[in-house]
């Protein structure tokens, strides 16, 4: 499937929350038949849901975003911030990466260097399996129903066990208050790597700012860096700031 295609699809079934075949047709400029094979394909991916003619977007009938579908969402400020990241990590360090959509970014650039990976994260195991530099060592557990993520009690058990250097980790939304997750998964696992790590990175995008989760994860003096981008406001940088956590503005 056409990575443009994908992506003008997703966009418009985020504003809109629903698009019709005849629609997309217009719009793409390509068959119907195209066009629904695009659906067909999007639909496995878990990025959306077809309805009869067309599709609508996940969530919007009450399901919980997959991980595919979280991939789309921001991938430019994403991959910005993995970028920031990477600048910021000491060749021989041992890193834990959380089964966030922003480490799988930063999973990508870390090929090469030389780390000890541990991971909740399919996707971090799946992209750094058998790249040189890198020791993998996975958490294990039961897979949760986002495709994802290592959850339950075997991954905290195994949490328990181990230390690292650095937490790199995202949440569903910060504020001056603090830093909140939005469910149960994985959030153990993150606790306990945050309050054990040498240093914690906090990797959220500024479309989170002012979001919250239903779980706390962390106040802002257990975060040392906050990687972002420059939407977020000077105002929030600097309450942020003042709690004692660096922000790093990626570009």
């Amino acid at each position: 499937m056409h990575e443009t295609r994908k992506r003008r699809i997703f966009d418009l079934l985020r504003s809109q929350g629903t698009v019709q075949v005849a629609e997309l047709t217009r719009l793409l400029e390509v068959s119907d038949m195209t066009v629904r094979r695009d659906l067909r394909s999007m639909a496995a991916e878990g990025l959306l849901r077809p309805v009869h003619g067309g599709a609508v977007a996940v969530g919007s009938l009450g399901e919980e975003k997959s991980f595919a579908a979280r991939q789309v969402v921001e991938r430019e400020l994403k991959e910005a911030i993995a970028r920031e990241v990477v600048t910021l990590l000491k060749d021989g360090e041992t890193l834990y990466l959380d089964g966030s959509t922003t480490c799988a970014e930063l999973a990508r650039l870390l090929a090469g260097r030389r780390h000890v990976v541990i991971t909740d994260s399919l996707s971090v195991l799946t992209e750094l399996h058998g790249a040189p530099g890198i020791e993998l060592v996975l958490l294990g557990g039961s897979l949760d129903r986002d495709g994802n993520t290592f959850d339950g009690l075997l991954a905290v058990e195994s949490t328990r066990r181990v230390q690292v250097d650095c937490c790199l980790f995202s949440a569903k939304g910060f504020s001056p208050e603090g830093v909140s997750n939005a469910g149960m998964t994985g959030s153990q696992v993150k606790r306990i790597m945050i309050q054990g790590a040498r240093r914690a990175f906090l990797l959220a995008d500024s479309t989170k700012y002012g979001r919250s989760g239903v779980v706390r994860l962390c106040g802002w003096p257990e975060v040392d860096v906050l990687v972002t981008d420059d939407g977020l406001p000077e105002e929030a940088r600097e309450i942020i700031r003042r709690e004692g956590t660096e922000v790093r503005i990626a570009v």
